[in-house]
């Protein structure tokens, strides 16, 4: 993707309106839907239902928050390289599980990264010379992994919810 769908933060409070606000629209795209429509597969993806989208996103979000823990602490990390692989093992690890238990995740997941947004100033989340990450800041990171990626899974979404209503 070539330019973003959204500014890019200049300060904390628009970092959290931004992951907030991104993260309600996203939901917004289930809301209301039944367990069956969530559940279904084919879904948004060919092998993916909404509730198997939700756990992938709920996924990344934990691990970006784990990153973050480690990468603030002044650790470092290797960054990884098949995202392909690593999503099969997350598709195959959450398959399962109940929409319920996905649900529960997916609103535990917030509380959690708010508090990672409020515990950290501003300045370390957009410090772009971290030794210990290649020079990309904890706001990239957490992007990449919470409003960023929602993005990148809303229009499948949004056509799979025009498609069964």
């Amino acid at each position: 993707m070539s330019e973003l769908p959204f500014e890019i933060p200049q300060n904390k409070a628009e970092l959290k309106i931004l992951y907030l606000e991104t993260r309600q629209k996203l939901a917004a795209l289930w809301e209301g839907l039944s367990e069956d429509a969530l559940t279904q597969r084919p879904g948004p993806k060919p092998d993916w239902s909404v509730k198997d989208t939700i756990a992938h996103l709920c996924w990344w979000e934990s691990f970006a928050l784990s990153r973050i823990t480690i990468l603030a602490a002044g650790e470092k990390l290797h960054l990884l390289s098949n995202f392909d692989a690593l999503n099969s093992q997350v598709f195959d690890l959450y398959r399962e599980m109940p929409l319920d238990r996905v649900l529960m995740m997916f609103n535990a997941n917030q509380a959690q990264v708010e508090a990672m947004i409020d515990a950290l100033s501003f300045e370390e989340w957009i410090d772009e010379h971290r030794p210990n990450f290649k020079g990309q800041s904890l706001m990239r990171m957490l992007g990449g992994n919470t409003f960023g990626h929602y993005y990148e899974h809303l229009n499948d979404l949004q056509n799979y919810r025009e498609q069964i209503l």
